[in-house]
């Protein structure tokens, strides 16, 4: 009998624990509580604040990944909640782009497992080119792959001769919809009411 609530315990205790979802971490941080706390969070941990006079985002400097990347942190509409990190990675050349691009790729699907990308199609049809030796492919502005995990999104994307990495977090981007959902609903009723009030 005993072996049995043991086993029911630890059944309990593992699914309890499957179920349960985190928020996403930027940097060994998670992505939680309010923009000005997870942004301290970001400075005790080497960047530097460059702007934060809008309520709903603040701005940062600092390495990532070995490289001097923009930060933007951005709040939810109403709670000021993180909830997305853009990082932007220095401007680069086509091939210096196309090497970046591969290598974080392969480092992000160790982290979070396989992604799914979309690349933007040749300029020529594929066909016409099947014969035309070391035929390489250039990666675009908007080529991305995506990895969503139970905490959120990771995104990296291929913007004008640059790298953008998007976090965003599950848990608060969830509360940013609502928000949202909550502010458009304010909209239709009171458009509602003024429509009858007529």
């Amino acid at each position: 009998m005993k072996k049995t609530d043991i086993l029911i315990s630890i059944l309990a205790l593992l699914l309890s624990s499957c179920a349960s979802v985190d928020h996403l971490l930027f940097n060994n941080i998670r992505i939680n509580g309010s923009l000005g706390i997870f942004a301290k969070e970001l400075a005790k941990s080497g960047f530097t604040i460059s702007d934060s006079t809008k309520k709903d985002e603040i701005r940062l400097n600092g390495k990532f990944l070995n490289k001097d990347c923009k930060i933007i942190v951005l709040g939810t509409n109403r709670n000021y909640m993180a909830y997305k990190v853009i990082v932007d990675f220095p401007v680069e050349g086509i091939d210096s782009l196309e090497v970046n691009f591969d290598k974080l790729q392969k480092l992000f699907t160790i982290i979070y497992g396989p992604g799914t990308s979309r690349f933007q199609q040749y300029k020529k049809r594929e066909s016409l080119l099947f014969n035309v030796a070391r035929l390489k492919r250039d990666v675009r502005k908007g080529d991305f792959t995506k990895f969503t995990t139970e905490s959120g999104e990771v995104i990296i994307e291929v913007q004008e001769e640059y790298i953008s990495i998007t976090f965003i977090d599950g848990l608060n981007n969830a509360i940013r919809k609502k928000e949202s959902d909550e502010g458009s609903q304010i909209g239709v009723n009171e458009g509602v009411k003024v429509e009858i009030s007529l």
